[in-house]
């Protein structure tokens, strides 16, 4: 089931106090709208009642979609330094929820765990769900875009994540993980993920990338005994 309480926060623009409901959990296939509105970017936004400026709550969640296999243990962006020990956790958790140390009743079999930190990560996640992406590939690609490009945003903040799919080609976008600023966009063919995802030459990439629930670029970038 999905679990939703209210919590009382300030507004991060003026400090006046604002109450929301936050999830603590979604199950996909009871509550698709949660899901989609984590698609459409606007979960867990509001307006401030004091300053009328936008916000939005960082998510700290788990995230459950037996149809399409994922399940998704979801951190705050701000809590990314601490990747390889919440590795640990989520792995843990999806054990004793759905793997080998669940009762049997509870284990369920093609899921797939993953960790994630921030909205924009999340949402490629079910992104790449919805469209029948490999996540794995996808690190890959933007790995080869970031080892070919001669000009890279400059800010550690920023991070390349998907935000659309069409047909042929995917948008990815050099966005702040904790927030919506999104600095430039670049296209790449949709033909490319799978050229990566069956090409030797990547082996070593992917087997690092896949060492762990948490499938993503900042595995390479931030190494676990710095996060540890």
């Amino acid at each position: 089931m999905s679990r939703l309480f209210s919590q009382t926060f300030s507004c991060s623009h003026c400090g006046a106090p604002q109450e929301m409901g936050i999830v603590a959990s979604i199950n996909a296939d009871r509550r698709p709208d949660l899901r989609e509105a984590v698609l459409d970017d606007r979960y867990q936004r509001g307006e401030c009642s004091a300053c009328g400026k936008g916000y939005r709550v960082e998510p700290d969640l788990t995230y459950l979609d037996v149809g399409r296999g994922q399940w998704i243990l979801v951190r705050p962006a701000s809590d990314l330094a601490e990747w390889a020990p919440t590795e640990a956790l989520a792995a843990a958790a999806f054990d004793r929820a759905h793997g080998a140390g669940a009762p049997d009743e509870a284990q369920e079999a093609g899921l797939q765990p993953r960790l994630a930190f921030g909205w924009p990560a999340f949402r490629e996640k079910l992104l790449c769900a919805a469209h029948g992406l490999d996540d794995v590939a996808l690190e890959l690609a933007k790995l080869a875009v970031m080892r070919s490009a001669r000009d890279l945003p400059l800010d550690d903040a920023l991070e390349l994540r998907l935000s659309g799919v069409a047909a042929d080609s995917l948008t990815l976008t050099w966005t702040m993980a904790g927030g919506d600023l999104a600095v430039e966009q670049l296209t790449l063919p949709r033909a490319l993920l799978d050229g990566l995802a069956h090409d030797v030459a990547w082996a070593p990439a992917r087997a690092e990338l896949t060492a762990g629930p948490y499938v993503d670029l900042n595995r390479l970038l931030v190494p676990a005994d710095e996060a540890a």
